[in-house]
């Protein structure tokens, strides 16, 4: 991330779902981001694929803590 360190940053994903006889479900892999000294939480489960839900996930908690209603 640009301006949150990595540390600062919990990256939680989840697998596609199965459906009874092993079919993939219609639900795209989900990814949930949480920025540990705000506790701010991003959870995304639109797009495609795991990488662009982290993609999107990541924007919005830069967003979120940069945003100047944010800042002290």
């Amino acid at each position: 991330m640009a301006d949150i360190p990595a540390e600062d940053l919990k990256v939680e994903a989840w697998p596609y779902g199965k459906s009874p006889g092993g079919q993939r479900c219609g639900t795209h892999p989900g990814v949930r981001v949480t920025h540990i000294p705000t506790n701010t939480t991003a959870t995304v489960e639109c797009a495609g694929s795991q990488f662009r839900n982290k993609e999107i996930a990541l924007e919005m908690i830069l967003a979120a803590v940069t945003h100047l209603r944010f800042r002290p």
